[in-house]
């Protein structure tokens, strides 16, 4: 019956955005609970006295869970070659605000009381300036699928602010389901003022986190450490305890000496490296980025639910068994969470995988 239910409420669901829509389904996995029992004391007919109650017996362990076994990409793999481009990337622009003219970071006043609002398992939204976000089918498609928290889309440097378009419907709503809403936003840092202000009218909407997606040059990003340390001052500044989530590139050995990951140590609360593993093992990729982040903060990992044929990569969703091994990769390398991007393109087998998956959360 509870598969039935979550079937009709995901079939309705429709996420419109710039590149057309998607259809996502899944099949919700019920947890089955076990009651305890308790001892009682019972009375003998034959004599007044009462028998003490036999000792509960200890309960046995619980089994851990076996880990979910690597699995290697097939379809679709290996990816076609395809010779590199002869022509150099196109140099950035310069910025709009020089560095001479930026003013300093602000001091960091406090950090998140607690990182609950990303614990457990997430799903992302992207939704565009114009697109039509049904608030309802969506928080109950994320209920559905035993989701935590939803990332939503709420602007970015070239499309600016409209989170407002769908804020005020979809905190409360989420809220009364038990999810919490992180909104993001896409900044180049050509003015990293400018990008802080959309952060700050997110906040202001009652959002549960925030978390800028900083990309590198290729995307257009001027991700210097000056840059990012002004741009999340003002944002660690509106944001009071709620978390600051840092969306970044993978750390490969590449990034790791040319992308300021540092930089985002003192005003972040949490990195949120974007695992996308296209032909590779994806338990193997998050617990290298794992490795590597969780020394400086702590992580929730955002895996791929997409096809990455169109940006050169392997053609096709990731498996079911793909979807698992990342979770369950990020979840005993310590992460946090784990969440999927994104809502609008994943198909019926990662979302098959996020509603079986148990990720317990702790409060607080």
């Amino acid at each position: 019956m509870a598969t039935a239910v979550a079937l009709c409420l995901l079939a309705g669901l429709r996420v419109a955005t710039g590149g057309g829509a998607a259809t996502p389904t899944a099949v919700v996995a019920p947890v089955a609970t076990v009651p305890a029992g308790t001892p009682t004391a019972t009375a003998s007919a034959a004599a007044p006295r009462v028998r003490p109650a036999p000792a509960p017996r200890a309960a046995a362990p619980a089994r851990p869970a076996a880990a979910v076994p690597p699995a290697v990409p097939r379809s679709g793999c290996p990816v076609p070659y395809h010779p590199p481009s002869t022509s150099a990337p196109r140099p950035l622009r310069p910025p709009a605000v020089a560095d001479a003219l930026l003013p300093p970071a602000l001091p960091v006043a406090r950090k998140a009381s607690t990182l609950a609002a990303v614990s457990g398992k997430g799903l992302w939204v992207t939704p565009w300036p114009t697109s039509r976000l049904d608030v309802p089918a969506l928080v109950a498609h994320a209920k559905a699928l035993g989701v935590r928290n939803l990332w939503v889309r709420t602007g970015g440097s070239r499309q600016g602010w409209y989170g407002g378009r769908f804020l005020p419907q979809l905190v409360p709503q989420a809220h009364a389901a038990g999810i919490t809403v992180v909104a993001w936003d896409f900044p180049t840092l050509s003015n990293p003022v400018a990008d802080a202000r959309r952060a700050q009218l997110a906040l202001a909407a009652g959002v549960d986190g925030f978390s800028p997606d900083v990309e590198t040059r290729a995307e257009g990003t001027y991700a210097t450490p000056r840059r990012v340390a002004l741009y999340l001052s003002l944002v660690r500044r509106a944001a009071g305890a709620r978390p600051v989530v840092a969306t970044v590139p993978r750390p490969t050995p590449l990034r790791q000496r040319s992308f300021p990951y540092r930089a985002f140590v003192r005003y972040a609360d949490v990195f949120a490296p974007m695992v996308y593993w296209s032909c590779k093992e994806p338990g193997a990729l998050v617990q290298q980025a794992i490795r590597y982040l969780r020394p400086l903060l702590p992580v929730a990992p955002v895996g791929q639910a997409y096809d990455m044929g169109p940006e050169g990569g392997r053609r096709g969703l990731p498996s079911r068994a793909e979807t698992l091994r990342f979770l369950d990769a990020a979840k005993r390398a310590g992460a946090v969470g784990a969440s999927l991007w994104t809502v609008e393109h994943a198909g019926r087998e990662q979302l098959r995988a996020m509603a079986s998956y148990r990720w317990l959360v702790t409060a607080g």
